[in-house]
């Protein structure tokens, strides 16, 4: 049986759905609102925190749009398969996939080194054409980075640069075990520097916690980072081997989960996630 099927589905106490809905209904600001989803380096999970995030939220009334920039690695093969298809799925999207992901590369390298391999540059302003355009669509952005937030990519800009065009609030993903701490400090300071509010830190399971040394490198990772990170620390969330073969169900299991709702609630509240005030 999935780890994720073992999960019971919490919901906190005096938070229904018209609440959430109350959080997303426009106002007069016609900022684009919602979060940006970021981590602490590649392949550590923010597909799978963006998608389930997202599941949450629609489930519950709000509609949702969806943006992977930028993508490499994938191939013609697989494109359904992609983050970008994989959010656009959560999010029962119908949004085109140029809109959803505007820049797809064969590559699977950081999006300078994967532009220029195909004789081409990504553009900034096209990339927040795009992003206007989904805003004016949908109260409440998720957008999903790549790589982390000093992933190169123009010659001249990295992810943080792009986080700071569109104006939007972080979530930051890391790891629950070993050298989680490290890259998650290191993370949230440049956020920081850049004066990028951050609505909380989400820590993945990469790999099980089946021995006595690896549940206390754990338990010391959590700890210290909550002590820390002066942000909300999110998790761990549950390590899920299956996820990838049963992507859609996991993203359902995970999205009913504490950690994922209280995530949800702390993107509505951020300063750049609510849409009006609650009332």
């Amino acid at each position: 049986m999935s780890i994720l099927r073992k999960l019971t589905p919490v919901v906190p106490h005096g938070w229904g759905i018209e609440d959430m809905r109350r959080t997303t209904r426009h106002d007069h600001d016609s900022r684009p609102r919602g979060v940006f989803i970021t981590a602490t380096d590649t392949g550590v999970g923010k597909t799978i925190v963006a998608s389930a995030l997202v599941r949450c939220l629609t489930q519950r009334g709000i509609d949702v749009g969806v943006m992977k920039p930028i993508e490499t690695g994938v191939s013609r093969s697989a494109k359904s398969q992609s983050d970008g298809a994989r959010l656009r799925r959560a999010a029962g999207s119908h949004d085109p996939m140029a809109e959803v992901c505007p820049y797809v590369f064969r590559l699977p390298v950081a999006p300078f080194s994967a532009a220029r391999a195909e004789g081409t540059t990504v553009r900034i302003t096209t990339i927040m054409r795009v992003f206007r355009l989904l805003s004016q669509k949908h109260p409440l952005m998720v957008v999903e980075g790549v790589g982390g937030v000093y992933t190169p990519v123009t010659q001249t800009l990295n992810i943080i640069n792009l986080i700071d065009h569109m104006k939007l609030s972080t979530i930051v993903v890391g790891q629950s075990g070993l050298g989680g701490i490290n890259h998650a400090l290191l993370t949230i300071h440049a956020l920081r520097l850049q004066k990028i509010p951050i609505v909380a830190l989400v820590l993945n399971r990469r790999w099980p916690v089946q021995t006595k040394t690896s549940r206390a490198q754990e338990q010391s990772t959590i700890s210290l980072l909550r002590r820390l990170a002066g942000v909300p620390v999110v998790g761990p969330l549950p390590y899920n081997p299956t996820v990838n073969l049963n992507w859609n169900d996991g993203v359902v299991r995970l999205a009913e989960t504490a950690p994922i709702t209280r995530l949800a609630r702390l993107a509505l509240a951020s300063p750049r996630g609510t849409i009006s005030p609650r009332r």
